[in-house]
């Protein structure tokens, strides 16, 4: 079967319909003409197809909706209407019920689930409820923060010589960098790092030591001057040291009449020492 032959039998066209075509185009047009009459008719029959299958698909859905779907919604309508009803008749009984007293006004409980939780698995705790120990825990972590925050208070004002402000600051920076895993930070910490806490300190204890420093300088220079001062007219008594000589404590009999250098004085220890000296080599 030659090309030609193929297109014709292809292009689903009739043999009068193919004499025709062949008569007012030339060889290359009429191939090329079967072959777009091949590819519509390809189309075609994709598209009649798809449209077999949509209207298949339909008619399923359908019959599936009218027998299905339609008689749960009404079976749903009909049980809402009479729950409906039900939870107004109960209503009211209870409203009279209350006006007359025999039931009393009760707290409404909070839901055990609000809309949108996930469900929880029976006999699991209710992770919203406190019990005593977490409560026990919580008041103590609140008493501890309300002690912290005094100390740093007091500590703050003998530095600083101002009250410590923005203490809520203190304590979200705190908690954030517990959240960030810094599990050891306090709140002092937090204080620390926000006030620079250890460069005032380094400064207070340099003036403390400034102060004690030019305090001992000046009594040492006025114990100095009042001791030497270079006006005698102004510089203070000093006790003699000769207030408490007594004259039967003199080697000699006129005490203004000793030796007064320091050799002449030694000159009984010198002689005393020569003759040990002298005593030991004759021995």
């Amino acid at each position: 079967m030659t090309e030609l032959e193929y297109l014709k039998q292809e292009s689903g066209l009739t043999d009068e319909e193919l004499k025709t075509a062949e008569a007012l185009l030339s060889g290359a047009k009429f191939k090329a003409f079967l072959k777009k009459s091949i590819d519509l008719n390809d189309n075609l029959t994709a598209a009649n197809a798809a449209k077999t299958k949509a209207e298949t698909e339909l008619g399923q859905f359908t019959k599936r909706y009218n027998d299905e779907f339609v008689p749960a919604m009404q079976t749903v309508t009909k049980e809402s209407l009479t729950v409906s009803g039900e939870n107004a008749a109960l209503k009211a009984k209870l409203a009279k019920a209350k006006e007359y007293g025999i039931i009393l006004e009760e707290e409404t409980p909070p839901a055990a689930v609000k809309p949108g939780d996930p469900p929880r698995a029976p006999g699991s705790p209710d992770p919203n409820v406190i019990t005593r120990d977490e409560f026990g825990r919580f008041s103590q972590s609140q008493s501890n923060v309300i002690v912290a925050l005094a100390d740093l208070q007091a500590e703050h004002q003998t530095l600083f010589g101002a009250p410590l402000g923005n203490t809520q600051g203190l304590v979200d920076e705190a908690n954030r960098q517990r959240t960030l895993g810094n599990k050891n930070f306090t709140l002092r910490n937090a204080w620390e790092a926000r006030e620079n806490v250890a460069a005032k300190r380094a400064e207070v204890e340099a003036a403390k030591q400034k102060k004690h420093d030019d305090d001992l300088t000046a009594s040492v220079l006025k114990a100095e001057r009042e001791r030497v001062g270079a006006n005698p007219n102004l510089r203070s008594g000093q006790p003699s040291r000769y207030s408490t000589y007594k004259t039967s404590d003199a080697k000699v009999e006129k005490p203004w009449q000793a030796p007064r250098s320091k050799h002449e004085r030694n000159a009984d220890w010198r002689a005393n020492a020569k003759a040990k000296v002298l005593a030991g080599a004759a021995a």
